[in-house]
């Protein structure tokens, strides 16, 4: 950990002279980036590919595309010309084709798409009217597999709620000659994820037997025929789990497990079930990071991993008889936000993904080096540079990395971007910035959001409270039943921290989240009044009317509950009612801007309107926006302007005061 200082300038410094002028990150800089995800490596390693995701002109959200770089090196060039999104791409056995997903543009129909990996025309396989997702060829290249709900879309005049009458996200096949999707699974059963088989006989799942978006979180590993049939469980999880992954003699299956707040997230324990025996094993215990990926090698005991730990990523090598893991790569942040991953040849030489240092992620190409059977070493190249221009034209504010001690004596670390320029004998103010999930992690990657509000004269500190990724499963679990408490301890101590080296003005403190962090946001100013202003982003204000409308009720149960004891408001009525901000909505003094969008199925707009009431009736000064048509996160380019907009103004008109 760096040693905090205070200076009157904190950017980085420029290793070269430009002709150029060096500028701040302003409004336009956060909608000029080329978002880089889904890097994907052909399985004789001479390709990759990847999609590109970037505001263009004319079109109100972001299109994506998929592309593709040779990992010799050379420019990277498009392969999809979809005119909405393309995205998950998968190569086939033979590294001659990739599959993807484009959408239509009728309705929710989405089309699965093949195209030479040289480039050229893409043709259509198949057409599913209600999407298409989790894209992957069978190794041995004969059929696809993806995911699609069954069945017509719902009616919505009226809408009816009826057991029984909800659809499967179901697995399906589709054979390229034959272009007619096959399921694979039956009705009454949702498959959440899975994995091939190498012989391609069969698929391990990730599956729940409801069909509700919340049934994810009583999820099961099993395995069915890749011919279809019925799902044989083989685990008996009081948590989710995800990345399954089999052994290359199909033998074992290991997969990551941990309680997570939303299906796309994870981070936990590495296991594995052996189908010879049916025991399943904790590889990990106790591990002080948290893996989010793993991949079998050759040897059949050992398998290379990939996670969340302190402020960045690992990669290790686990011997799965010892529980010995061996750091590959440290400090080395992986980009495809709650999913930290690698892509692997299958002979497990050659890894893709993307990666991130000061400016947006990039694929890189990296080769492991063995000593007989055994890996050894890690190297790593850059194969993309998609955004040169902000590389080279930006002037960034420092970001640092503290530690710092909590309640408990636990350790929190967190990252703290300092104003671009601050002048005067006056200390400047500050943003605390609480992560969502809390099944997530800040990372010390490119945060050109932390950049804008620093351009403008804030420090924006960051902390990975517990509940947070990145420390093990114990740290991670340790919110669960205390929403509120010792994780908004930990997120004041930062605070803190800071104040008490007079390194930040304590009258001029912000704070703002989304989805938990604006839970943790309305949260503190019913707790607290050290607080000048806040912004409650698609946050929970009331877990008794929350649990009545969202789709993800299962996460209310859980992490109001603890570790295999789940409760409810029928249950633990007072269990709700205490940890619900709108319960101590009288005590609060701070000025707040509630935000929110109009269709948001996770955290439903009622949370953004009840809080904003109670505010408005306590004489609060407050300001509601609610954005139409969007969900728990925005997607229209004008939505996500004025949304920026209205956070720096916010924080402008009450903490850019003298104090």
């Amino acid at each position: 950990m760096s040693e905090l200082h205070s200076t009157v300038s904190q950017q980085e410094s420029v290793p070269f002279r430009a002709t150029h002028p060096h500028v701040p990150v302003v409004l336009d800089t956060l909608f000029s980036i080329r978002n880089v995800i889904s890097a994907v490596i052909a399985p004789d390693g001479k390709r990759a590919a990847f999609v590109v995701r970037e505001w263009v002109p004319d079109q109100p959200r972001q299109r994506g595309r998929v592309w593709c770089v040779d990992t010799a090196g050379g420019d990277p060039y498009p392969l999809s010309t979809g005119a909405l999104d393309d995205s998950t791409p998968s190569w086939s056995p033979d590294s001659q084709q990739l599959a993807f997903i484009s959408k239509s543009g009728h309705e929710d129909e989405a089309l699965l798409c093949i195209v030479p990996a040289q480039g050229g025309e893409s043709r259509t396989i198949c057409a599913m009217p209600n999407g298409i997702s989790e894209v992957n060829w069978s190794p041995d290249g004969s059929r696809i597999a993806f995911l699609s709900h069954d069945g017509p879309k719902p009616g919505n005049d009226p809408i009816i709620l009826r057991p029984g009458e909800e659809r499967y996200l179901r697995l399906w096949t589709v054979r390229l000659a034959y272009g007619t999707p096959e399921s694979v699974t039956p009705n009454g059963v949702s498959i959440w994820q899975y994995a091939w088989s190498p012989d391609s006989s069969q698929f391990a799942v990730y599956f729940a037997t409801g069909p509700e978006y919340s049934d994810w979180y009583w999820g099961q590993v099993g395995i069915v025929a890749a011919s279809g049939g019925a799902v044989h469980q083989l685990s008996q999880l009081n948590r989710q789990a995800c990345s399954l992954a089999w052994s290359l003699d199909g033998n074992t299956i290991a997969y990551v497990s941990g309680n997570w707040s939303d299906p796309d997230r994870n981070g936990g324990d590495i296991y594995a079930i052996s189908l010879t025996n049916g025991q399943t094993r904790n590889l990990t215990p106790e591990l002080d990071w948290s893996p989010t990926w793993c991949s079998w090698l050759p040897d059949g005991r050992h398998l290379i991993c990939a996670g969340f730990e302190d402020l960045s990523c690992q990669i290790g090598l686990l011997d799965s008889t010892t529980g010995k893991m061996t750091p590959l790569s440290s400090d080395f942040a992986l980009g495809d936000r709650h999913w930290p991953h690698l892509s692997i040849t299958p002979d497990r030489r050659y890894v893709v993904a993307t990666h991130s240092e000061k400016h947006p992620y990039d694929v890189w190409f990296g080769e492991l080096h063995y000593e007989g059977a055994s890996v050894k070493d890690l190297t790593w190249k850059r194969l993309t540079r998609m955004n040169p221009q902000q590389e080279e034209t930006l002037t960034l504010a420092k970001t640092e990395r503290i530690r710092y001690e909590s309640v408990d004596g636990w350790h929190i670390d967190a990252l703290v971007t300092w104003p671009l320029h601050h002048e005067g004998s006056t200390l400047p103010p500050l943003i605390l910035h609480v992560h969502g999930g809390p099944s997530g992690a800040w990372l010390d990657d490119y945060d050109y959001h932390s950049q804008y509000l620093a351009a403008a004269g804030f420090a924006v500190l960051r902390p990975n409270v517990r509940g947070s990724m990145g420390h093990g499963v114990a740290f991670a679990d340790a919110v669960l039943g205390d929403m509120g408490g010792k994780d908004f301890q930990d997120a004041l101590r930062g605070v803190d921290y800071l104040v008490e080296r007079n390194l930040v003005d304590g009258e001029r403190v912000g704070i703002m989240g989304w989805s938990y962090g604006g839970f943790l946001s309305a949260w503190a100013v019913t707790q607290t009044n050290r607080f000048k202003a806040a912004i409650m982003g698609a946050g929970i204000s009331d877990f008794h009317s929350y649990h009545a409308q969202s789709n993800e009720q299962g996460w209310d149960m859980r992490f109001l509950g603890q570790n295999g004891h789940p409760i409810d408001p029928l249950t633990h009525p007072e269990a709700y009612r205490e940890r619900s901000p709108i319960t101590y909505a009288r005590r609060v003094t701070t000025p707040t801007m509630v935000v929110h969008g109009e269709k948001d199925l996770c955290v439903p707009v009622s949370q953004a309107y009840g809080f904003y009431r109670a505010l408005q009736e306590n004489g609060v000064d407050a300001v509601l926006a609610v954005y139409p048509r969007e969900g728990h996160g925005f997607g229209e380019l004008k939505h996500q302007r004025d949304y920026q907009q209205r956070v720096l103004a916010w924080f402008k008109q009450h903490l850019l005061k003298q104090s």
